[in-house]
Formats: C-alpha cells, sequence, structure tokens
C-alpha cells in the first residue's frame, strides 16, 4: 500500500479458523423455502458449485458497526478497507486488525530518479530492502533479521542507519555490508519502547544518534588501503568506517535530534518531573527545544525554550517525535494532540524580540547590519529607542542618537528641537544639530536654541556660537540679545567672546579685535589670519606680544610687505625685550631685512642674549663697529672686544688683550698666523720667553711662518725647556719637507711649462685648411677662385690671416708679419 510515497508493509500470521456462512435457525419462512428447492433439485441432477462464501467477522464486524465500507484493496497477505469517514483499517483475512505492524520505513534517496530501482526499506523483527522487479513487481531482500525490531530508521546517500534493542547498524547499501555497529551504551535500565532511539542525516557522511540520554555525533570516513596487507591475502574490512566525532550524556531524555548550523537541536523531556513547581507556574513535563554546541564528552548549551504543547500533562517521551528539513532548517515537533513547526528566528522576528524586552540598542544594531530585515527600519526602530531614552531622561543618549536615525528629515529635526525645549534640554541637543550639510532647519530653530543656551549655559553658548556658521541664523538678532545680557553683567569673559566671534561673523572686524585685545583672548590670532587683518598688527603689536609672542613674531616674519619692519620696531622702541625677539626672528628669517637694525640688534645680545653675540659679530657685516666695540668694552666682553678689535685692524691690541686677559696661547699663534706679521710674532715671541712651556708651544707651532732661530737665539741661557729635542727635531723635519714639496713643485713646473710648449709649437706647425670663402687679408678678395687657371700663390700666418701673395708689402722684413695684427698692436700702443 503506497501513502505519499512512503511504503508501509506488514507481514502477519494467518489465523487458520474460518467462520462458515450459516443461517439462523429461527429463521422459520426460508427454512421452509430451502426444503421445497430441495424437493426440486432431488428431481434434478445437483451440479458441483465453483465457489465458496465465507463472511468476514473478527474486528471488521464492530467496524462496519460504526461505520460503512466504501472500498477495499487486497494482496496475498492484507486486506485494506476504506470506509465512508475515511478511515483505512488495515486486517488480515480473517478481518482481524494487525497485531504486529511496521515500526519504521526508509526510502532511497535516489527513489524519485528513473531506473533507480524505487528501493524502499521496511523494518520489522527484520530489515528487509524492497526493489523494483519484472512486471511491476517488488522483490524483497533481508539486510537484517534476528536482532530484534526496528526502532527507527534513516537512509541518507549511500547509508543506511537503523537501531535495533542492541545498537545503531550502518550499512553501506551499495556493498549491502554493515560497516558499523553502535552499541547502546545508555542507561540500560531504560525500555526502548518508552524511550525509543532517534537518528538523523545532516549530510550523507554525518549521522546524529539520540538515544535515552545520551547523543552522539558520527562521521562516515574512508579506510585508507594498506599495502602491506596484499602479502598477507584478502583482508575483510569494509571501505568505510565510522568515527565518533561528539559524545556526551545529557540530563534529560531525548526525544529527537536535528543539526542546526554547527549546533545541534534536541528535543527534551526532563528526567525528573517535580509537580510542585506546578503552583509556581513552571511544569517540568513540559518539553523543551533545546540548541547545544557539542564538545568532546559534554555540550554547551545555547538557548532553551520551553513548549506549550497540548495535552502534554498526558505524554511521555515515546509520544514526542522530531522530524527536521535540513536544507530548510525546520523542525516538526509532533504528539498525538499536537504538531508544531520550529523555525530559526528571522532578524525581524528578533528585533521584535528585543524591542519588547527593551533591548534598543541591540534592535538598532541588528537593522543596521542584517539584509534580511523586511518589517522594520532604522527610522521605525530609532524612534522607539528615542521615545524610550526620552521617557527615562537620558537626554544625552538620546541626543547623539538623533543624529544616527533622523539623518536629512527636517520636519523630524525640528519636532525633535521641540521635544528637547519641552524638557528643557537644547543644551544637550545642540552639538548635533544639523549644520548645512545636506539640510538646514529653519533660521527660528537655531535661534530659539541660542537664546536657550544664551539664558542657562554661557560656555555652550560660546560653543554653539564657535561652532555654527554664521548663515544659519540672524547674527544681528543674536548680538542684540548677547548685549542685553552684557549690560546686567559687563565682565562675563565668556560673553565678550562669543559677542567678538558673532561680530567677526558679520565683518565687524575691529569690534571683534578690540575684545580680544581686552579679553587677552588668543582667538585673536585666528581672527587675524582668517579674515586677513594683517594690517592691524602693528598698531597692536605689544598688546599682542603680551599675549603670544611666538604667534605675532610669525605673523610679522611672514607678512613683512603689511607689517613694515620699521613700523614695528617704532612701535616696539620702549619694550626692549620684544624688540629684541622681534629683531632676532627677523634676523633669523629674513636677514636682508634686518641688516640696518644690526647696531641695534648688537646692543640687544649684548644685553640680553650674550651667547648670540660672538656669532653674529662674526657673521654680520652690517653694523657699527665702533659701537659695538663701545658696547662689548662698557660690558667687559673681552672674548667679543678681541675679535672687534682684530676685525678693525687692531691685531697688536687684539694679541695683547689674549695674551694678559685671557692667557690663550693658541689663540695668539693663530692670530699671528693669521697676519702673519713680523711685530706680532715678536711680541708674543717677548711674551713666551720667560714660560718654558709656552717657548715649546712656539716651537711646535711655528712650523715655517717664521725663522726658528728667532725663538731660539733668544732663549736664556741656563732655561730648560722640557721637549725642546723634540720641537728642533719637529722644526728640521718640516723644513726638510718644505724643501722636498719646493722640490718637486718645481719639477713638476718644468715639466708642464715643457709639454705646453711642445704642444704650443705642434699646433702652430699644423696645416689650416684655407675654405672657397676665405678672403684675403689685404684686398678682401676670395683666395680660392672657381676657375681652373693658374691660381696665384698664398700665404698664410699663425693668427690665420691669409694674403695673396701679389697682395704682400714689397719689402721682405714685413713679409714676416701679418699686416693686421701689425696694426692692431700700433692701435693699442697709441691708445696706451
Amino acid at each position: 500500500v503506497r501513502e505519499g510515497g512512503v511504503v508501509h508493509h506488514t507481514r502477519p500470521k494467518m489465523d487458520k479458523s474460518i467462520t462458515s456462512l450459516s443461517q439462523d435457525k429461527k429463521d422459520e419462512p426460508q427454512k421452509e423455502e430451502e426444503e421445497e428447492e430441495s424437493e426440486d433439485e432431488d428431481s434434478e441432477e445437483e451440479e458441483e458449485p465453483k465457489l465458496k462464501y465465507e463472511r468476514i467477522s473478527g474486528d471488521l464486524r464492530e467496524i462496519l458497526k460504526k461505520d460503512g465500507a466504501s472500498c477495499i484493496a487486497a494482496n496475498s497477505k492484507l486486506i485494506i478497507i476504506g470506509t465512508n469517514w475515511g478511515r483505512i483499517h488495515v486486517l488480515d483475512h480473517l478481518g482481524n486488525k494487525v497485531k504486529d505492524p511496521v515500526r519504521s520505513v526508509a526510502l532511497d534517496p535516489a527513489y524519485f530518479k528513473p531506473r533507480s530501482g524505487r528501493r524502499f526499506v521496511v523494518g520489522t523483527n527484520k530489515v528487509i530492502l524492497y526493489e523494483k522487479a519484472l512486471f511491476g513487481q517488488l522483490r524483497p531482500t533481508v539486510l537484517s533479521e534476528n536482532s530484534g525490531p526496528a526502532r527507527a530508521m534513516k537512509w541518507a546517500g549511500q547509508f543506511l542507519a537503523w537501531a535495533t534493542d542492541s545498537g545503531v547498524r550502518v550499512m553501506d547499501m551499495n556493498t549491502k555490508a554493515v560497516i558499523t555497529l553502535i552499541k547502546r551504551d545508555h542507561s540500560l535500565a531504560l525500555p526502548c519502547e518508552q524511550y525509543p532511539p532517534h537518528l538523523c542525516w545532516p549530510d550523507d557522511r554525518t549521522l546524529i544518534v539520540g538515544w535515552g540520554d545520551s547523543v552522539k555525533v558520527c562521521r562516515v570516513r574512508d579506510r585508507a588501503s594498506n599495502p602491506s596487507q596484499l602479502s598477507t591475502g584478502p583482508v575483510d574490512l569494509p571501505p568505510h568506517y565510522l568515527e565518533i566525532v561528539y559524545m556526551f550524556t545529557t540530563d534529560f531524555y531525548v526525544c529527537g535530534v536535528g543539526p542546526l548550523d554547527e549546533h545541534l537541536v534536541v528535543l527534551a523531556y526532563n528526567k525528573q518531573t517535580d509537580l510542585s513547581l506546578a503552583s509556581l507556574g513552571v511544569d517540568s513535563r513540559r518539553p523543551q527545544m533545546r540548541v547545544l554546541e557539542p564538545l568532546q564528552g559534554t555540550f554547551e548549551e545555547i538557548s532553551k525554550d520551553v513548549l506549550g504543547i497540548r495535552c502534554y500533562q498526558e505524554y511521555k517521551p515515546a509520544n514526542y517525535h522530531l522530524e527536521c528539513l535540513v536544507e530548510e532548517r525546520q523542525f516538526y515537533i509532533v504528539c498525538p494532540q499536537d504538531v508544531v513547526v520550529a523555525k530559526p528566528r528571522s532578524a525581524d522576528d528578533r528585533i521584535e524580540w528585543l524591542l519588547e524586552h527593551d533591548k534598543h540598542a541591540e534592535a538598532l544594531e541588528v537593522v543596521q547590519t542584517s539584509r534580511e530585515v523586511h518589517r522594520y527600519t532604522l527610522l521605525s526602530v530609532g524612534r522607539v529607542y528615542l521615545d524610550h531614552l526620552i521617557a527615562c531622561s537620558s537626554f544625552q543618549d538620546a541626543a547623539k542618537l538623533c543624529t544616527q536615525i533622523l539623518g536629512s528629515d527636517k520636519a523630524l529635526w525640528e519636532e525633535a528641537v521641540v521635544r528637547f525645549n519641552r524638557a528643557r534640554q537644547l543644551r544637550v541637543l545642540s552639538p548635533h544639530l544639523p549644520l548645512g550639510h545636506g539640510i538646514n532647519l529653519d533660521p527660528a530653530v537655531y535661534q530659539m536654541v541660542l537664546l536657550d543656551l544664551l539664558q542657562t549655559d554661557h560656555q555652550g553658548f560660546l560653543q554653539v556660537v564657535q561652532d555654527w556658521p554664521g548663515h544659519l541664523y540672524n547674527v544681528s538678532f543674536v548680538i542684540n540679545a548677547v548685549l542685553e545680557t552684557l549690560a546686567r553683567n559687563t565682565n562675563n569673559m565668556t560673553l565678550l567672546q562669543a559677542l567678538a566671534h558673532l561680530y567677526s561673523n558679520i565683518d565687524k572686524h575691529d569690534k571683534a579685535l578690540a575684545i580680544y585685545l581686552k579679553l587677552k583672548h588668543k582667538d585673536v590670532f585666528h581672527l587675524i589670519g582668517r579674515h586677513n587683518l594683517y594690517g592691524c598688527v602693528a598698531k597692536h603689536v605689544v598688546e599682542l606680544m603680551s599675549l603670544d609672542i611666538s604667534s605675532t613674531l610669525d605673523i610679522c616674519c611672514q607678512h613683512v610687505n603689511i607689517v613694515p619692519p620699521d613700523t614695528v620696531v617704532f612701535a616696539l622702541s620702549s619694550h626692549q625685550y620684544f624688540l629684541y625677539r622681534y629683531l632676532d626672528a627677523l634676523y633669523e628669517h629674513r636677514r636682508e631685512l634686518s641688516k640696518k637694525f644690526h647696531s641695534q640688534l648688537v646692543t640687544l645680545y649684548a644685553d640680553l642674549d650674550k651667547k648670540k653675540l660672538l656669532p653674529f659679530l662674526l657673521e654680520s657685516s652690517s653694523y657699527d663697529l665702533r659701537g659695538a666695540l663701545d658696547d662689548c668694552q662698557a660690558r667687559c666682553l673681552t672674548v667679543e672686544t678681541i675679535n672687534l678689535l682684530n676685525r678693525m685692524g687692531s691685531s697688536m691690541q687684539s694679541l695683547e688683550l689674549i695674551l694678559e686677559e685671557q692667557h690663550d696661547l693658541q689663540w695668539a699663534i693663530r692670530l699671528c698666523k693669521e697676519h702673519d706679521d713680523v711685530d706680532l710674532w715678536g711680541r708674543l715671541i717677548n711674551y713666551a720667553l720667560d714660560r718654558p712651556e709656552y717657548v715649546r708651544e712656539l716651537l711646535n707651532n711655528i712650523g715655517t711662518h717664521i725663522d726658528p732661530l728667532l725663538i731660539i737665539n733668544q732663549i736664556p741661557k741656563g732655561m730648560e725647556i722640557p721637549g725642546l729635542r723634540d720641537a728642533l727635531v719637529k722644526i728640521l723635519h718640516d723644513y726638510h719637507l718644505q724643501i722636498e714639496l719646493r722640490t718637486g713643485c718645481q719639477r713638476i713646473l718644468v715639466s708642464d711649462s715643457s709639454n705646453l710648449l711642445h704642444k704650443l709649437i705642434s699646433t702652430q706647425n699644423a696645416a689650416f685648411p684655407v675654405y672657397g670663402d676665405t678672403e684675403c687679408a689685404a684686398c678682401n678678395k676670395r683666395v680660392l677662385t672657381s676657375g681652373r687657371g693658374d691660381m696665384a700663390g698664398l700665404t698664410v700666418f699663425a693668427c690665420r690671416h691669409v694674403y695673396h701673395n701679389d697682395c704682400m708689402p714689397e719689402d721682405p722684413e714685413e713679409q714676416d708679419v701679418c699686416l693686421v695684427c701689425r696694426n692692431d698692436k700700433k692701435r693699442l700702443f697709441l691708445m696706451l
């Protein structure tokens, strides 16, 4: 019998008892008719009947008392009766209901394909495979017997799994060989009728077994072939084996299993059903859908849902079944009085649950990140979240949320402003209002926010005035409001700063600059730079330097055309430190413009920054030497004085200061070498003669600058000079080296002169080409003609002038000199 593509097949034993068709003895009229017929038959020859008739009774009698038979189907084993009420009854040939029903059926996954054999497996006390044979008949094949009733059966790909009381067997349907037996290892005290096994194939190679209080996740593996077995003969091992990947025991009874992505879905029934909890609204007899993450030896529970099944109080674990559609990720929970489908919650479902449980932030995140949301939008969820925050007085979070959910909707923004204004929280919303980037609110809205801040939060008012562009609102209106407030509090620095910014928005920069200077606020430099107010810097340079000297110097040095140095120097003439800082920066960045102020800078360096004075004196040549010398002498700056005297030509005074005040012999020797003056050397030698260590230093450093005898002859007799011998040896070595250098240089000069002379002679004796356009230096005619006649002789001088022989002077003495070059020399001589 085929129902919905699933084949149910039973093999009941036939009862040999037969109920004969009999007549009721009390039916007298019928009896008389039979006697009359028998008399007639006696007169005729009795024929043998072809058919015999029996009334089917058994359980069918009770069935037909309540319902009427409408159709029938029969085979060699069974009779199937259909009734008027749409019921189907499976009976044996005696009319009794079948007492050994089909426990499990599995259909070949390829059953729908042509030529697949239309295979299916039926599990009773045996496991029988049915295949399509000739003439539409079915050919049975016993796959397993004597192992008990097949209580569950699942077929996926080429593998069939069925469970008996001893365990779960997996068979390769291509080879009809059982590849493994997973023994039943949960509590053996649990009867299989009450706690049946449950099987599920998430894919063709993965098997989930749930039985009693244990769960196993198994995987079919390919067995690797071992070449070493070939020599020992064939080994009867199937090509596949089953590996238990996860195995754990639960604290509940398993009523069904299925996969959900990488997790397991288990239909669970509590082991202990405590009725005392029912009064508290908790009934442990309710079935549960649990999502588990399988681990080795244990599991982690991801979620648990208690199901509201009808009549759950009357059911046991055997009354529940779970069927799953792996591809659709759907699960069907079946019990006698109810069928429930479980599906993964959609993004809309999750948002709905989050909103119901006041998890608005998470709901908003789901809307933003998920592409599967259909019933909700960012605005719909966001407005619910916004209402919740305002109701909870979380105005800071609500204001931040407005930017995210209201977008560029002008009406929604203005509605939000009204709501925050009612709550007196406009100062919280003000930093988040749109400022013209794709959306502009009405100017009255911005003015309402500014006036509210002006009354409640002056610092917030200042921040908003600085952040908001002036075109968003009526600046003049806001200025008047600020002036009215300042009239009551004239020393409010915050409002003065805001007023300065407002003035700058309407191009009244002079008023803004005056306020900033009064406040001594550094925003004045931002105002100057933003509105190009550099022309006012010289006028207020002292105030600006008092406020921020570095920023002022940057402006003065970068905009010298607008801020002339003469004007700045005049303005700072009575502020020595500011003048020093300005001239020092001008010298560093605009040196060519600072030359006229170098004499002033010498005095300022001498007074305020002496370490910069000497480098400046050595580098610059634009200051007054006499004035600089007076400044240095007046301040006892000896080193600077020595350099100035040396630069002025007073080298002897410089040497005296070096020897008498600085006592620096090396500096004195450098000074004498620099000028190479005999008088300086004489003064230095006289100074050193009574100091043996100075004499040695002179002998070691004079080299070839002066005659060493000038020192040696003046050394007092009997003076002990440490290192004198080494000094004399060094002098002799230096002279010997100098002689060698001069000799080598002389050889090189002689050789170079000789080579150059030979090169000159060779060049002058070289042939000189005469071209057709070359003209005679005397007659200015071409020296070469195109005719073939005899050509006149030519004379070519080393100066490259060419003459016809006929044009040369007749005087033999004049024929050896070029006339042109000789005339040029005469003219030059006359000019001199």
